[in-house]
């Protein structure tokens, strides 16, 4: 399935790193669009990593249950809704990436420099960084237009605010759509 806005589709989203704030954003990705049946991938490098994201969004879920914010079907299709792997190819389908690793500029963009590799010329590159700028950030990729900071609140499955930051080559129809995308 899809979800279309602004003439854009939707039909898988990524998140690359399972580290602090990764499986929440995963989290909130899948509580969105779980019922649109749009599929939610964490990659990160560290088995570990995905393991203990996966339990904490399996926590967080399950607590919702308790407290009556989820039905037990919901949760049970949110929990389903997202995959957990080392396989950075299982990403070359999807329409935006979040990546949330370290705060460290030669990762980020080595990150980017593998995703250029084997996703879409349209894939929305989108990074969660709290200080780095676009321009920093997707200095090295070729297709600097599709390069985003998108930061998100902690928590980020909970929090209503984003900010989204182009950078001075950022397209601003792919702009408008994150502001339609996140409303």
């Amino acid at each position: 399935m899809a979800w279309e806005i602004s003439g854009r589709k939707i039909s898988m989203v990524g998140v690359v790193g399972s580290g602090n704030i990764g499986p929440d954003i995963a989290l909130y990705f899948s509580k969105v669009l779980h019922k649109h049946g749009i599929p939610v991938i964490v990659v990160d490098i560290d088995e570990k990593a995905l393991k203990l994201g996966e339990a904490r969004v399996k926590g967080k879920v399950g607590r919702g249950v308790k407290t009556r914010a989820f039905r037990e079907e919901e949760a049970a299709s949110m929990i389903k809704n997202i995959s957990w792997t080392k396989d950075y190819s299982k990403l070359s389908g999807v329409d935006l990436i979040i990546e949330a690793a370290t705060e460290d500029i030669g990762i980020k963009r080595k990150i980017f420099s593998e995703l250029e590799k084997i996703c879409p010329k349209t894939t929305i590159f989108a990074s969660n960084s709290s200080h780095i700028e676009p321009e920093v950030i997707f200095a090295e990729t070729k297709n600097k237009e599709r390069g985003f900071v998108i930061h998100y609140f902690f928590p980020a499955e909970r929090s209503i605010i984003v900010e989204i930051v182009p950078g001075k080559d950022s397209s601003s129809g792919i702009v408008d759509f994150l502001k339609k995308f996140y409303e």
